[in-house]
C-alpha cells in the first residue's frame, strides 16, 4: 500500500512502543525538529489521518490506532517482535517489526507446536522480504528523484474535473491557478504562467509534446474532486522530455482547509523540484487565515472572468470579487483582483479613468494592508502610482517590491516592462518583457505588449511579427491591428496599415455595439490617402478619431503630424487636464518629435514629472 513519508514516519514511531500511548508532543519532537516551518497540529493531524486511510481504520472504531485522550496516539494491533536470539534487556531492546492484521477471537487461540517450530524460519523470510522491499523502495526514489538542478522550468496543466458537474470546472482551474501561483512565489523553477497552461486544458498532446510548446522540463498534472464540502486532489509530477513519472499524491480535506491543501502541493512538489525554502518561503506557502469556503468559490469565479479580458467577463469579474469581499471582509487576494479590473477598465471597457482610478486605489490600498506581502496588492499599487498619480519613483519601487515577492510573475513583468518603457529605458523594457514571455508563451496580451515596446524602441518589423502572434493566438484581439497598423505606418508600409486600421476598428465597433457609420469614417482613410498623401490621410484620421471619441491625446497626434503645432499643442494640454493614460507616451513617441522643441512641450515634460 502506498503511504507517504511523513505517516510512515509516524507509523514506525507508534511501533517502537506498540500498546504505549505516543503523546503528540513526542511525535513533535521526533519528526519535526526545531526550525521546522509547519503548523505542527496540522501536519500531526494529517499524517495520522493519511495513515488512517492507508490501513482502513477508523478513529471513532479503531482496530490499529487509537486517540488516547486528544493527546496522544497508541497502536492497539498485535505487534510481533521478529528477532531470533533471546530477548535482550527491555532498555536495549531494538526489534523490527511485522505488522499482523488484527485477530479475531477464534484466530487468537492458542497456537499448536507446529506454529512454534515453523515460527522462526518463517519470520526470517519475512524479514529477509522486508530488507529486500526497502532496499528496492530506496533504490527506486533515487532513480525517482530528479538530480538537483535538472529541473529548471515547470508547467501545470489545467486539473482535471472529476466531480460529475460540469458547473464545477471554475473550481478546478482556480485550483490550479492557486498551485500555480504559490509555486511561482518560490524562487526556484521559472513556473509558467496559467494564462499559456489554460492552452492544453482538455488537450490531446502528450506530455513531450506540451514541454517543448512551452520549453519547460517537467509537468504537473492531476485532478480535483469535489463533493459537497470534501475536496480531493490529485497531482503527478512527470519529467517532460521522456515522459517519466517522478512523484504521485492525493489530498483530502475540506473545502475550508483548500488554502492549507494548496500549499501542501505546492510544498510537496518544490520538495520534489529539490527548491531549497528559505523560513520566508515556507511562510509563503502557510496560509495565514483560514478560508470562508463561499467568499474562496467566488475569488475563484472572479479569477476565471479576470483572465478573459473583455467588457462582459471584467464586470462579471467586478461582481464576484465584491461578493467574495462581503462573505470575507479580511480577504486581501479579492480586493487585489478587484484592483487590477478598475485598472483595466478604462481601456478595455470604456469606464471613466477618474471613477475606476479611484476605485482601485482604495481597493488596493485595502489588500496590502489586510496582507503585505500579497505580489498582486502590490502591482496593483504601483499602476495606480504610475497612470494616476504619475508618481514614476515610486510606481519603480512597487514593481521591483512586486517581482522581489514573485519573481514569476508574468504580469509583473509585462507592466514593468510597460514603465520601463514610457521612462524611454527601450532595452530594459525589452529584456523584461522576454521575461514576461518565457512564463506566458500563449498569452495573447503578453505579446501584445511585446510588440508596444518593440515598436516604441524602433524595431517595426519584430514589432508586427508579434502583433501577429499575438492575433493568432486571440483573432478578436482588435486593439492589435490598431496598435499595429502604427508599426506598419512607421516602418513605410502604409496599405497594410490602413487595412489594419480598417480591420480594428470595425472589430471594436461589433464589440463594443458602437455606431457602425464609426466605419464609414473609417473606409474614407483610403481614399484620402489616395488623393492627398500622407496630409490627406491624417486630416480622415482626425475625423475619425473625433467619430470615435479617443482621447485628446489622438488628437494631438494627428496635428503634430500635420504641421499644426499650435492645434496639437493646444489638444495636449486638454489630454493634461484630463490626465489621460495614453498622455504618458508624449516622452518617447516619434510622433511627438516636431513638437519638441517647443518651450511649451517641455514645460508639460516637466509637469508630468519624466526624468531629465
Amino acid at each position: 500500500m502506498r503511504l507517504q513519508e511523513k505517516p510512515f514516519q509516524v507509523l514506525i514511531e507508534l511501533l517502537r512502543r506498540p500498546g504505549e500511548v505516543v503523546t503528540r508532543d513526542e511525535l513533535r519532537q521526533r519528526l519535526w525538529p526545531p526550525g521546522t516551518f509547519v503548523d505542527f497540529d496540522e501536519g500531526i493531524n494529517t499524517a495520522v489521518k493519511r495513515l488512517r486511510s492507508c490501513l482502513g481504520d477508523s478513529p471513532k472504531n479503531p482496530v490499529y490506532i487509537e486517540t488516547a485522550g486528544g493527546y496522544g496516539y497508541r497502536f492497539i494491533a498485535p505487534v510481533v517482535p521478529t528477532r531470533t536470539d533471546p530477548p535482550a534487556p527491555a532498555a536495549e531492546t531494538k526489534p523490527e517489526f511485522v505488522l499482523l492484521r488484527p485477530l479475531t477471537k477464534a484466530a487468537a487461540a492458542p497456537r499448536t507446536s507446529i506454529w512454534h517450530r515453523r515460527w522462526v524460519p518463517v519470520s526470517l523470510v519475512f524479514v529477509m522480504a522486508m530488507l529486500a522491499a526497502i532496499i528496492l523502495y530506496k533504490s527506486w526514489r533515487r532513480r525517482a528523484e530528479p538530480a538537483s538542478g535538472t529541473i529548471q522550468s515547470i508547467a501545470v496543466l489545467p486539473l482535471q474535473n472529476l466531480s460529475g458537474d460540469a458547473t464545477q470546472e471554475y473550481f478546478a482551474d482556480g485550483i490550479t491557478d492557486e498551485i500555480t501561483t504559490a509555486l511561482a512565489r518560490l524562487a526556484g523553477p521559472r513556473v509558467i504562467s496559467r494564462t499559456s497552461a489554460m492552452h492544453y486544458k482538455g488537450t490531446h498532446k502528450t506530455v513531450p509534446e506540451i514541454a517543448r510548446d512551452l520549453n519547460v522540463d517537467a509537468i504537473v498534472e492531476g485532478s480535483v474532486e469535489r463533493a459537497g464540502e470534501r475536496v480531493r486532489v490529485r497531482v503527478q509530477l512527470i519529467q517532460a522530455p521522456s515522459d517519466r513519472h517522478l512523484w504521485a499524491e492525493e489530498y483530502d480535506g475540506q473545502l475550508s482547509d483548500v488554502l492549507q491543501l494548496e500549499a501542501d502541493v505546492a510544498h510537496d512538489i518544490a520538495r520534489q523540484v529539490q527548491i531549497q525554502m528559505t523560513p520566508e518561503q515556507q511562510q509563503v506557502l502557510s496560509p495565514r487565515r483560514p478560508s470562508n469556503p463561499q467568499a474562496f468559490q467566488d475569488y475563484l469565479q472572479g479569477r476565471h472572468y479576470w483572465a478573459l479580458r473583455t467588457e462582459e467577463s471584467l464586470n462579471q469579474a467586478v461582481e464576484y470579487f465584491s461578493r467574495a469581499i462581503r462573505e470575507d471582509p479580511g480577504d486581501a487576494p479579492s480586493y487585489a483582483g478587484l484592483a487590477h479590473c478598475y485598472i483595466v477598465m478604462p481601456m478595455l471597457t470604456g469606464m471613466s479613468q477618474s471613477e475606476a482610478f479611484q476605485k482601485a486605489q482604495e481597493a488596493a490600498a485595502k489588500a496590502v494592508k489586510l496582507d503585505d506581502s500579497l505580489p498582486e496588492a502590490h502591482l496593483a499599487i504601483a499602476e495606480i502610482l504610475l497612470y494616476h498619480d504619475w508618481n514614476f519613483a515610486g510606481a519603480e519601487k512597487e514593481f521591483l517590491r512586486t517581482l522581489a515577492l514573485n519573481p514569476n510573475y508574468s504580469t509583473g513583468h509585462q507592466w514593468y516592462a510597460e514603465y520601463l518603457g514610457l521612462m524611454g529605458r527601450h532595452e530594459q523594457a525589452i529584456r523584461e518583457v522576454q521575461k514576461a514571455l518565457a512564463l506566458d508563451p500563449l498569452s495573447a496580451i503578453v505579446h501584445h505588449q511585446t510588440a508596444n515596446i518593440l515598436r516604441n524602441a524602433s524595431r517595426y518589423d519584430e514589432a508586427i511579427a508579434e502583433y501577429r502572434e499575438a492575433l493568432k493566438i486571440s483573432p478578436s484581439f482588435y486593439v492589435s491591428y490598431l496598435e499595429m497598423s502604427l508599426a506598419l505606418w512607421r516602418g513605410g508600409r502604409i496599405r497594410e496599415s490602413i487595412q489594419a486600421q480598417r480591420t480594428g476598428f470595425a472589430g471594436v465597433v461589433a464589440e463594443h455595439r458602437l455606431d457602425p457609420a464609426i466605419i464609414s469614417a473609417v473606409d474614407g482613410v483610403q481614399p484620402a490617402y489616395a488623393a492627398g498623401g500622407k496630409p490627406g490621410y491624417l486630416r480622415q484620421c482626425l475625423k475619425v478619431h473625433r467619430y470615435f471619441g479617443r482621447t485628446h491625446y489622438f488628437l494631438a497626434w494627428d496635428y503634430a503630424q500635420l504641421g499644426d503645432r499650435e492645434a496639437a499643442i493646444a489638444e495636449l494640454n486638454r489630454s493634461y487636464q484630463d490626465h489621460d493614460l495614453e498622455l504618458l507616451w508624449i516622452f518617447t513617441d516619434p510622433a511627438m518629435d516636431p513638437l519638441r522643441s517647443d518651450p511649451r512641450f517641455q514645460h508639460m515634460i516637466q509637469a508630468i514629472g519624466f526624468p531629465q
